[in-house]
């Protein structure tokens, strides 16, 4: 988390830095009356108050990833995956204390989020279920020749302690088929990545 944060007051600083050099350009370049240096004074004020208050936000909100949550004190989110194709799979969410479940993304192992899902749950221990046909999305989003296993993550949006978060969930992705008389039915498990 420490890198994330030089980082982002590294970029803040010279996205502030950059307003300013140009803020100074222009009022060389065009001589503005006092009114006018008033009024892009207190433009400038504002954007950086703006930036100030994105720079807040992050530091408010940190990620979490493979269940830890940074600042709270002995918290663990332990996932698991419950149930087997072709029945309903659950992604199932188990914490120390309470915590708010609120959106659940879809992201594929590239790292971009194909779908993501409203959820609205809460507890010490969540269970969602894992929807076939985004399952589906993330299996046909890329072309294969066989039929190796697909790598995604389901992003977790939760809040812990009052702090909202995320917590990524590597997962797999792995097509079977039962045979029902002479047809072959095709349904993928999800599984944890080891």
């Amino acid at each position: 988390m420490g890198k994330d944060s030089v980082a982002i007051g590294a970029l803040l600083g010279a996205i502030a830095g950059a307003a300013l050099g140009r803020y100074v350009e222009k009022l060389w370049a065009s001589e503005p009356s006092e009114d006018n240096f008033g009024e892009r004074l207190a433009r400038l004020e504002r954007e950086i108050e703006e930036l100030e208050a994105l720079q807040r936000h992050h530091k408010k909100s940190p990620p979490i990833s493979n269940g830890q949550v940074p600042g709270i004190e002995h918290s663990r989110l332990i996932p698991e995956v419950r149930g087997k194709p072709p029945e309903q799979q659950y992604l199932v969410l188990t914490a120390d204390r309470d915590f708010r479940l609120s959106r659940i993304d879809y992201v594929s192992n590239q790292g971009k989020t194909v779908i993501s899902e409203d959820v609205e749950k809460s507890g010490r221990r969540v269970e969602v279920p894992i929807n076939e046909k985004k399952i589906s999305r993330i299996w046909y989003q890329f072309p294969r020749q066989d039929e190796a296993p697909t790598q995604f993550k389901f992003r977790c949006h939760l809040n812990l302690d009052g702090v909202d978060t995320e917590s990524v969930v590597p997962v797999v992705i792995r097509q079977r088929y039962m045979r029902i008389g002479p047809a072959r039915t095709f349904f993928r498990n999800v599984t944890l990545a080891p």
